[in-house]
């Protein structure tokens, strides 16, 4: 850990490389594997669940986006199997296995906010939700699927935006609420002629 609180993270290449892309750019802030992956038992690779925060400190949460990279065994490359964002996580981000079809699945779990409210240790500076959430996961081949005792649905999004969002919005309401009736302007009529006769008769 540096002298701004980030952790040094050992994350291959190849994910580094998804991570940092131009529409991806966040700091790693957990890397876990999940299970490994290949044709044969002396050439498998691990796949992983990554979380990630924005490149700022100071914020609310630890992190705000979950990724999970497997193998492909067609493309011989990580891909994306699963993400969400923008979130309200925290770690730590858990790793395990239940029993599953054809025998154990990987899992894994991570907390999330219930809302805006946080609290900080004194001794530490650690940020914690005041009313947390536990979501777990279960990777099927490679399909990831929400499991678990908490299916409510997951606030997608940063508390401390929204509410900014919806304060500059009220303000917005608030300006257009108080601006004068525009002044009524009187549009001539268009004169109205009579239809030609095209020369026939009936």
């Amino acid at each position: 850990m540096d002298a701004g609180g980030r952790l040094d993270v050992d994350v291959p290449d190849e994910n580094c490389a998804i991570c940092r892309g131009p529409a991806n750019r966040g700091r790693v802030c957990s890397h876990k594997g999940l299970r490994r992956r290949g044709h044969h038992a002396d050439h498998e690779v691990p796949e992983y669940v990554t979380v990630l925060s924005p490149p700022k400190s100071g914020l609310p949460f630890d992190f705000d986006q979950v990724r999970v990279f497997t193998w492909s065994l067609k493309h011989h490359r990580y891909e994306t199997a699963f993400r969400l964002h923008p979130i309200q996580g925290f770690l730590p981000v858990r790793v395990s296995t239940q029993p599953g079809p054809g025998g154990n699945v990987p899992v894994f779990s991570f907390g999330l906010a219930n809302g805006p409210d946080v609290s900080t240790d004194p001794a530490t500076g650690i940020t914690r939700p005041a009313s947390a959430r536990t979501i777990n996961y279960e990777m099927l081949d490679t399909v990831v699927k929400r499991i678990g005792p908490d299916m409510g649905p997951i606030q997608v999004g940063h508390w401390r935006a929204r509410r900014r969002r919806r304060e500059e919005e009220g303000q917005a309401m608030m300006e257009y609420r108080v601006m004068p009736p525009a002044q009524s302007i009187s549009i001539p009529r268009t004169r109205r002629f009579p239809a030609q006769s095209q020369g026939f008769e009936m």
